[in-house]
This record gives C-alpha cells, sequence and structure tokens, in this order.
C-alpha cells in the first residue's frame, strides 16, 4: 500500500495528484522551497529523487563515476526547514502536509547513472505502487530530473503484467491516469522507453519555455525581470523570513551547494568576480517550477487544457496526448510572437505571490501578512453567444483582509480560437542563444491586429464587449479577469470566461 494520510486525504480530495521527481540541481532545490509554500494546492502523492545527464551519484560497482551530484541529504533538511515553517503555514491556509508525511514519501529513486531504469529501487518502487493505486484520478507526474525512475516503475508493471490476461486492462488503467509534466528531456529513458511502450499516457513536454525562468532570465526585456533582481530578492524573500528561505539559493550568497562543480557555485564570491553580468542576491533559476505553477488553482483553468495557457506557460498539441512549447503569445516589450511569452508574462504575479506566502512562513498571525482575494463571474465562466451580441460580464472580488480591491479585463486572444485577421504566411523561427534552444518566435507581420475587440469598463468590475459578426460557429473567445487587493504585495485571483459562438 501507498502511505497516505487519510485525513489530508479528504481535505484535498478535489486538488490535483503529483508526485515530483528531482534530480537535486541547485534549481531543483529553489523549486522545492516555492513547491512547499504551495503545497496546500495539491495533493502531494511523494517526492523521489532521480537523475539526469546533468547529475547522477555514480556506481562504483560498474564503473561510473558520480557526476555533479548533490547527495540525499538536502532533501531532508529541507523538509526539516519546513517543519519549523509549518505551525504558521498552517495559519494561513489549510491543506498544508503534515513534515512527518512529507518525510514518509520521500523516497530515493534511480540515481547510480545518466538514463540508468534497469535497477529496481526504492523510488521505482514506490511509483509503481502509485501508479497502480485505486485511485483513479490524474496524477502529475512532475519530472525535474530525468524520467528514468519513472520508465523503471512503469516498466516493472510491463514486466509483471504483460504475461496477465488483464494486461490491456492494467495498461489502460495507468496511461488514463497518469500525467507526465516533463521539463526538457534530461535522459534518453523517455524517448527509448516511456514513448514507445506507453504511448497512450498524456505527456506535457516543456522543451525551452522553462529556461526562460531558469538560467536565461537574463536574456528578457527589463520589464520582466524587476522582481528577480538581487535587491527585491533579499528584501521580500532571503532577509529574515526563517531558515526555508535562507536555504533558498541566489547569486553571491554564500550558499556552498555540496558535490557540485567549483564553477557552478553560484553562490560564491569567485562566481560573482567572474560573471559581473549579475548582482548580489539575483535569482538563480527555478526552471522546474513551471511544472507545479500549472496545478495552482488561480481561476485561469490551465489544467483544463495546456492550449489554454497559465502561470506553468501554454502549450499547443502534436497530438491528443503530446503537447509542446509550439505556440506563440504576443510580448509587448519586444513586439513579437515568442513561445516563452506564455510563461514570462506572468513573472510578476507569480513573484508577488511568492513573496506572500515567504510572509507567511515568519507571520505567526493570520492578521500580519497578505492572502489572495476571491473572484466570481455573476454570468459564469462557459457561456455561449450569438454573433453580434452585445457581452456584458460582471465580477465580484472579495478579500479576506478587507483590503480595496481593483479590477482589469483583458482578452486572452493567443488562447481563443477568433482569428482577429489572417496574415500569411506566418514565418516561424527557432529562437537560440547562450546554446540554448530558447524556444520559437515570429516577428509581427505588417498590417497585423493583434486584438480587435473592444473591452469597455476593463479597469472597472463591469465589462462589456460585442462578439465580432464575422466570428465563426465555435470559435472560442477567451477573456481574462483580475482582481488585485491592495495589500502587501498586491496579490490577485483570476478567472478565464470563455465564449462560444453559437
Amino acid at each position: 500500500m501507498v502511505l497516505k494520510d487519510e485525513k489530508r486525504d479528504s481535505k484535498l480530495e478535489s486538488r490535483p495528484r503529483t508526485v515530483v521527481t528531482t534530480d537535486g540541481e541547485v534549481d531543483d532545490m529553489n523549486s522545492l522551497i516555492r513547491f512547499f509554500l504551495y503545497s496546500n494546492e495539491v495533493n502531494v502523492e511523494g517526492i523521489v529523487l532521480t537523475s539526469s545527464m546533468y547529475h547522477y551519484a555514480g556506481d562504483e560497482k560498474r564503473g561510473v563515476e558520480p557526476f555533479r551530484w548533490t547527495g540525499t541529504d538536502w532533501l531532508y533538511e529541507m523538509i526539516d526547514a519546513y517543519e519549523e515553517a509549518y505551525s504558521n503555514l498552517m495559519k494561513h491556509a489549510e491543506g498544508y502536509p503534515e513534515p512527518d508525511y512529507l518525510r514518509k514519501v520521500t523516497k530515493i529513486g534511480n540515481i547510480s547513472d545518466a538514463g540508468e531504469m534497469e535497477e529496481i529501487t526504492e523510488g521505482s518502487e514506490f511509483l509503481k505502487e502509485l501508479f497502480l493505486n485505486d485511485d483513479e484520478r490524474d496524477l502529475y507526474v512532475q519530472t525535474w530530473g530525468g524520467t528514468n525512475t519513472t520508465a523503471r516503475a512503469l516498466k516493472s508493471i510491463q514486466e509483471k503484467y504483460e504475461d496477465k490476461d488483464n494486461w490491456e486492462e492494467i495498461k489502460k488503467a495507468v496511461s488514463d491516469k497518469l500525467v507526465i509534466y516533463i521539463i526538457l528531456d534530461q535522459d534518453e529513458s523517455y524517448n527509448a522507453y516511456i514513448a514507445k511502450n506507453w504511448p497512450d499516457i498524456r505527456i506535457i513536454n516543456d522543451q525551452s519555455n522553462f529556461w526562460h525562468f531558469a538560467y536565461a532570465w537574463k536574456y528578457h526585456a527589463d520589464e520582466v525581470n524587476s522582481k528577480l533582481q538581487g535587491d527585491w530578492n533579499y528584501e521580500h524573500i532571503k532577509k529574515g523570513h526563517g531558515k526555508l528561505l535562507e536555504l533558498y539559493a541566489l547569486m553571491g550568497d554564500g550558499n556552498f551547494i555540496e558535490g557540485e562543480l567549483p564553477e557552478e557555485q553560484r553562490g560564491s564570491e569567485e562566481y560573482l568576480k567572474n560573471n559581473p553580468q549579475y548582482n548580489r542576491y539575483d535569482f538563480i533559476s527555478e526552471g522546474d517550477s513551471p511544472s507545479f505553477f500549472y496545478l495552482i488553482n488561480n481561476g485561469l483553468r490551465s489544467m483544463e487544457d495546456p492550449s489554454y495557457g497559465g502561470w506553468g506557460g501554454r502549450f499547443g498539441a502534436v497530438n491528443d496526448k503530446l503537447y509542446r512549447n509550439i505556440v506563440l503569445d504576443y510580448d509587448v516589450y519586444t513586439n513579437r510572437y515568442e513561445s516563452e511569452y506564455t510563461l514570462m508574462r506572468w513573472f510578476d504575479d507569480i513573484q508577488n505571490d511568492f513573496a506572500a506566502r515567504a510572509d507567511w512562513v515568519i507571520a505567526s498571525n493570520y492578521e500580519e501578512a497578505n492572502h489572495n482575494p476571491t473572484l466570481e463571474i455573476k454570468e459564469g465562466l462557459d457561456l455561449e453567444v450569438e454573433k453580434g451580441e452585445e457581452v456584458t460580464l460582471h465580477a465580484i472580488g472579495t478579500d479576506p483582509d478587507e483590503d480595496n480591491l481593483t479590477y482589469s479585463w483583458w482578452r486572452y486572444f493567443e488562447a481563443d480560437t477568433y482569428e482577429d485577421s489572417v496574415v500569411s504566411p506566418l514565418k516561424v523561427e527557432q529562437d537560440a542563444r547562450g546554446g540554448m534552444q530558447f524556444g520559437l518566435h515570429r516577428e509581427l507581420n505588417k498590417g497585423e491586429v493583434t486584438n480587435s475587440i473592444t473591452l469597455a469598463g476593463s479597469d472597472t468590475d463591469t465589462v462589456s464587449f460585442t462578439i465580432p459578426k464575422d466570428a465563426k460557429s465555435g470559435d472560442t473567445i477567451h477573456i481574462i479577469a483580475e482582481v488585485q487587493d491592495d495589500g502587501v504585495h498586491q496579490l490577485k485571483h483570476y478567472q478565464r470566461v470563455i465564449l462560444t459562438v453559437k
């Protein structure tokens, strides 16, 4: 049986189930700290340490030397630090997992080599039982390193059941349950084994967007990076925010990561000296965080369809089982369409929210910190409309801290299917800089209209607009409502209204 906390299960029944697999890079460590602060938003089924092409423990018997291996102790040290924060976090939101529960569901998987999936490990057996249990709800397998431990678990299932009469039934049940969210292909096990043997598992494969909340952030326009800078990080995340946030790694902060290469010790004075483009306490990376940003129920409804977009970015369908970074949003700062802007457009909101939760770590009373407002749309979230129809929507916001609220409405035109203008040809190019595949982009074409629907009252709680007369039956129009408080960090909540033309 998989270890579970029955009390927590009842509370989190409606929240997404997820297991994290991680290879222990510095950005994984940072992502895990943020994940702990948001662990009340999901049902944490497990944390499994795995390897990748970038980090592995080595195997003396096989003659494999360790490479950039950061060990296993850091994971338990972070849970210890989370335990110190736990009592305060519970005063601000229900549903945070008990520290002892996290210890019970933390396992060591296949860590000896990049892509190693032959050994049956504690972690792979844990995942196998998780994949086979009777809970039919979707299980999101966050893949922050390689897929090898996940692959080993699936192979163990295949080896046990493929000769049995009920194999196809078991295979379908597992495939229907799993959603594997892959941050880059960090070993060969997905392509070599999972894709070939388990083709019906749903995959969200982030090949490029993640770089932009990772080591590539300095390439952005300054406007999207304001809350990744050292001064902001030190003031709102690092300084005086308890042991858990002390562990959060920033440039030149003095943190030393055991096992990491000297040239990758970004907390050192030497690194700052050799990389003058960074200031002390600048953001390093959280390239794996988009995989759980996707799971946060903030009203953007991204879990309903990866093509809708949200804090984890926006994805296009390669087929009915596979989504990748093949869609573009219009970057207002560069005046072009970019796949990475589907993630970058949310940075300020993401960071403000993180800062508020960092305050929860040290605020022993509810009144000492800020909390997100909530938002409802009077007319509902899924509406059928006529061509040429005048539509009015009413937003109703409430705030638990009784802060003042402001409203904003905008059309997420890149995510809907009504075409404002058809421009041909649309030349999409691969953007590669610094040795990284940054994603796809295209320049704005001459005469191209980015948004032709005017929203009246877009800065009030009531918005009005007209459905275009040239809309086709079945076209969708996505309208985003935002409510923002005026408390510390100015927190938001959203609602996405999807209007479908009759």
